[in-house]
């Protein structure tokens, strides 16, 4: 099963010493898509992770140097950590609508 990765909400940044609470842009816009396509979430296995890194799972699964948010690992073990290449891809493979 395909793996998507996405960082949990709310995250503090560490190397800022404001204390404010982020998110991901990238990360909350394949969130929506998730919403609004649930069947999604029968089809991936989706992971939250903290914002902190080493982020250990994907470190093992692809790499020290591909920690980045998001990520949708194929079975294959290859990945996609473009945005528009993950949507483009579950348009293509998992039959959502197409951007318009």
């Amino acid at each position: 099963m395909k793996k998507l990765f996405l960082l949990k909400p709310d995250f503090q940044d560490l190397n800022r010493a404001d204390g404010k609470a982020y998110y991901c842009p990238d990360c909350i816009g394949i969130e929506g898509l998730l919403s609004y396509y649930p069947r999604l979430r029968n089809e991936l296995e989706v992971h939250y992770l903290d914002f902190e890194r080493p982020r250990r799972i994907l470190a093992d699964l692809i790499g020290e140097e591909n920690q980045s948010c998001p990520v949708l690992v194929l079975e294959d073990g290859s990945f996609i950590n473009e945005p528009d290449e993950i949507i483009s891809h579950l348009t293509e493979y998992h039959r959502i609508g197409y951007c318009h």
